[in-house]
């Protein structure tokens, strides 16, 4: 088995309930991170703080995912960001990965599907 180690995760979603839950799913998986309730406090906490991968919900107020995600790649073009809905984004993978993401999650997340999705990047 090769080491895992821990990452800083940024997650915003606008649902108390979903942030609670991947706030416990990191850290029983050994990472930690920052929450944020929509895609302009995630902008914020990343001109502030360095995070390894953003979790980053589709639909959100004040800025959505897709909008949230075009922003960190014009200032970053290698930052993880995993998009993470209700709706099956596998149909639309092509368009998400050109618009720059590197991976999706289906909601509710389930620990292992989040845990091989971030062992990508925590080898």
């Amino acid at each position: 088995m090769t080491a895992c180690r821990p990452l800083r995760l940024l997650v915003a979603d606008d649902d108390p309930l979903q942030l609670r839950a991947a706030a416990r799913m990191l850290k029983s998986l050994g990472h930690s991170g920052a929450l944020a309730n929509h895609g302009a406090a995630a902008l914020a906490l990343l001109e502030r703080q360095a995070f390894d991968v953003v979790l980053l919900d589709l639909r959100m107020p004040v800025l959505d995912g897709l909008e949230t995600l075009g922003r960190i790649r014009r200032n970053d073009s290698r930052l993880p960001v995993v998009l993470v809905s209700g709706d099956d984004l596998n149909s639309k993978w092509d368009f998400y990965q050109r618009a720059g993401a590197s991976a999706c999650l289906l909601k509710p997340m389930a620990q292992d599907a989040l845990q091989q999705v971030l062992s990508r990047w925590s080898r």
